[in-house]
């Protein structure tokens, strides 16, 4: 027998503040792990590591450039002064062209122009893979989705979903890919910067320029633990206003029927306002830091200035050994020192994008995490004689592990009958549906069709046999020719032509200006109901299933409607295994086996006629539709 597989329904989507502090102690509470969240990004980057490297390359180069101007800068500086010191002496009139000052400003020229060119590069390459980077990640996310299970989606809004797939990925792709390059830029202008200060020999200086690195670092990693947090809640909140907003809009009908619209506005507002808190609190806790280090920064500075010229008059007067003999040298040291100290000031923006970063990836790799259907076995998906024989052994399910529903349920459908599935609602009739066409796996038991255990197939394989129409609707945008052929991509305008006048949507079809190429909406929003239905009607006739599945099929047509839809249908299921949802007892009249749930099991079956005569379950629910309606369960 089967190891038992469980299926877990995720905690209940809350809703409103209370809902709102109920996620964010939540999400406080959950393990955060930057590095291995970085380590996955760079895995991403990792297929685009040429273009990384030219982006890499360009930066060490265009730092390298930034880095060596000092030197040159200096070197003009202290010709100026000679020449000046000269001229005050009584010496040569100063030219502009005077020893090799012209060509140390060429030079100076040339390092820019090519410090511009290398930026350029950089910037351009890095936008390439940012955009590839994207698409990549929206691509796993989109194939992770369809293999998810359907309690993920029954867990999740579809706000936090969409978010995810737009705007964390963005955020990521962005924000941290532009934030690697900064934090590698900035490490090659630290290390050069440094070693050049290094190189003008004097020690002193040197140290006094560095203590900013030990206050600057301390500080940005106190904050930044604090920021995560709070970007982590921004984060959830954009996905709980990105659901809000979708449920409002596509239910605006219903919100002005009950006339909720105050309250919608309401909740938009407190979504909104706990979304500004944790944006602000986010932004104002990573940028305290750019003021503190930018003050640390100036009072270093001036700290320089003293020194320098504290060296420079002591080794004109000969009282100090040391190299700073010109002014051009105090300001070649003053701009390292710049270079230097500005990265880690600039700490604060990064760490404001890196932490966003973060957060979003999390969101994102917490969704790739997210455990998948179990692995498909293809041992039968070479069998295609079907016809359509069903068969539910000992099978035994719950959407709760503590909450049984269905235990120990045995069926069987002979290929090419008809079976009705009845009961009150809750009784667990479209969770039959759901096992059959493997949306969830049962604990227990086996469900074999035609002899072959529906297990040892692909889903997509399995799928192939089943049609189905069910009782929401659901179109796309499109044509009305596009809507009928997604149930069969290789049907032929005939074909559709055909569909559509079994479903009786032909003559409505025909009157449009465009026929078959009619635009529809989203969700065919400009038919009406019953015409949706007809429309999903016919895309499940087009497939030519061998097992079709109605679940309230005929729900939304009127009772003209329903009636040419029912000789369409006793057409339809000639032939083909039939399970018919149904809540209206008189469209199952002429079903061969008709079954009556309740509380997950089966308490009686037979025909029409045989389950009147035993005057049981069935006949009081069939009874009840002509009195007081069907009755609750016990």
């Amino acid at each position: 027998m089967r190891d038992k597989r469980k299926v877990d329904i995720p905690e209940e989507t809350y809703s409103g503040k209370y809902a709102a502090y109920r996620k964010e102690r939540k999400d406080e509470q959950r393990p955060e792990n930057a590095k291995g969240t970085v380590k996955r990004f760079f895995l991403l980057i990792k297929p685009h590591s040429f273009a990384m490297s030219v982006v890499v390359f360009c930066a060490l180069a265009g730092t390298v450039c930034t880095v060596i101007t000092p030197e040159i800068m200096s070197t003009v500086i202290n010709m100026i002064q000679d020449m000046i010191t000269e001229r005050a002496g009584g010496g040569a009139e100063i030219s502009f062209r005077s020893g090799d000052i012209f060509n140390e400003i060429i030079k100076l020229a040339v390092i820019f122009g090519l410090s511009s060119v290398f930026s350029f590069l950089q910037e351009f390459v890095s936008a390439g893979v940012s955009q590839k980077l994207i698409c990549t990640l929206r691509a796993q996310m989109n194939g992770k989705l369809s293999r998810l299970p359907l309690r993920y989606f029954d867990g999740q809004t579809k706000g936090q979903i969409i978010s995810r797939i737009t705007n964390d990925i963005e955020n990521v792709s962005s924000s941290l890919q532009g934030s690697i390059i900064t934090v590698m830029t900035s490490a090659i202008q630290v290390v050069g910067s440094l070693y050049m200060m290094l190189r003008t020999g004097n020690i002193w200086m040197t140290l006094a320029a560095i203590v900013l690195v030990p206050v600057s670092g301390s500080l940005s990693y106190s904050v930044s633990k604090k920021s995560k947090v709070w970007f982590r809640r921004y984060w959830d909140t954009m996905g709980d206003l990105n659901g809000h907003i979708e449920e409002m809009y596509a239910g605006h009908t219903i919100v002005r029927i009950f006339g909720h619209e105050k309250k919608s506005i309401d909740e938009f507002y407190d979504i909104t306002v706990r979304l500004g808190k944790n944006s602000f609190m986010a932004n104002m806790i990573a940028g305290i830091l750019n003021p503190v280090l930018t003050l640390i920064k100036n009072i270093n500075y001036v700290s320089l200035c003293l020194l320098g010229g504290w060296f420079y008059v002591g080794a004109k007067s000969g009282a100090m050994q040391t190299k700073f003999g010109g002014i051009g040298d105090i300001t070649k040291f003053l701009s390292y020192s710049g270079y230097f100290s500005s990265p880690i000031v600039n700490l604060s923006k990064i760490i404001n994008n890196i932490q966003s970063s973060l957060a979003s990836a999390e969101r994102v790799f917490a969704l790739m995490d997210e455990e998948e259907e179990s692995p498909d076995d293809t041992t039968n998906d070479g069998k295609d004689d079907l016809r359509g024989k069903i068969e539910f052994r000992n099978v035994s399910f719950r959407y709760k592990e503590d909450v049984p529903l269905i235990e120990n349920l045995d069926l069987t459908a002979p290929a090419g009958s008809t079976t009705a599935i009845v009961g009150p609602t809750g009784a667990g009739k479209t969770t039959i549906v759901n096992l059959l066409m493997r949306f969830y796996d049962v604990n227990g038991g086996h469900i074999y069709l035609d002899g072959v255990d529906i297990y040892t197939m692909s889903r997509d394989k399995l799928r192939e046999n089943f049609g189905m129409v069910l009782q929401d609707t659901w179109l796309f945008k499109g044509t009305i020719k596009e809507n009928i052929r997604y149930g069969n991509a290789s049907a032929t305008d005939e074909e559709i032509e055909a569909a559509a006048k079994s479903a009786f949507i032909y003559d409505y079809i025909m009157q449009q200006p465009k026929g078959f190429d009619t635009e529809l909406t989203e969700d065919g929003a400009n038919l009406s109901q019953g015409q949706r239905q007809l429309l999903t009607i016919a895309r499940a006739i087009v497939a030519n299933p061998k097992v079709l599945i109605l679940d309230e099929a005929t729900s939304s047509v009127d009772t003209k409607t329903e009636q040419n839809i029912q000789v369409a249908m006793s057409e339809l299921m000639k032939g083909r295994t039939s399970f018919v949802i149904a809540h209206r007892l008189s469209t199952i009249k002429n079903a061969d086996n008709i079954l009556v749930m309740k509380k997950g099991r089966i308490v009686e079956q037979g025909t029409h006629d045989q389950l009147l005569a035993a005057d049981g379950f069935y006949a009081l629910l069939y009874n009840s539709q002509y009195t007081d309606g069907i009755p609750p369960e016990d």
